[in-house]
């Protein structure tokens, strides 16, 4: 795959650790793939080191299906083998050595995890993409904006209805005033996914 020009020119005696350090929280034992995608993403989007925490018992099947470049942090697991409200202080430590924290791409709706997810969004000040289930522990709680550090969400018609408690319907009636609305109220960077894709900021223009 060929990079724009500007992202893949870098200084010749760079290393990875130039070029930042992403944690994604994902997977759960129905969801790997999830997991697994979103870490290929950030590689090629250019990140220097990609971390995956998941859940512990997971590990074995991730070694198989991931990146060899990507590294794992086991972190505690529910019964069902998705992150446990337990792993917070593990996250909050590990967090100290990264750049950009992802969560939610397989998680589960699991409702440890979700309460899990919340206290991650508001406790941790780095900045940080929530997708997928990252977005179904919102809906309901978006009293947890503004969170401590820049935030993006990046939910689909479905995900936005969600949030937001109408039908995606609504949400596709008008699109551009739903994002502008968000943004402006919860001050996060919002990626309204679909045909024509809007990226939308407080006061500033659409995308």
């Amino acid at each position: 795959m060929r990079l724009p020009t500007r992202l893949s020119r870098r200084i010749i005696d760079s290393h990875k650790g130039d070029f930042g350090h992403v944690l994604i929280l994902a997977g759960s034992a129905r969801f790997t793939g999830a997991a697994v995608l979103c870490a290929e993403a950030c590689l090629r989007s250019g990140a220097g080191l990609v971390t995956l925490g998941i859940p512990q018992s997971l590990n074995k099947a991730f070694i198989k299906i991931k990146p060899l470049e990507v590294m794992t942090l086991l972190l505690p697991e529910t019964k069902e083998e998705t992150l446990s409200g337990l792993a917070l202080a593990k996250i909050r430590e590990f967090c100290k050595k990264i750049d950009v924290l992802v969560v939610g791409p397989g998680l589960s709706q699991n409702r440890s995890t979700q309460r899990l997810i919340r206290k991650v969004i508001s406790k941790i000040e780095k900045p940080l993409v929530v997708d997928a289930d990252g977005l179904n522990a919102l809906a309901g709680e978006l009293n947890i904006f503004p969170a401590k550090g820049p935030t993006i969400l990046t939910p689909h018609p479905g995900e936005m209805a969600g949030l937001l408690g109408v039908d995606a319907v609504q949400v596709q009636k008008d699109r551009k005033k739903v994002a502008k609305d968000f943004v402006n109220r919860y001050n996060v960077i919002l990626v309204l996914k679909g045909h024509r894709t809007i990226v939308a900021e407080k006061h500033k223009k659409l995308y």
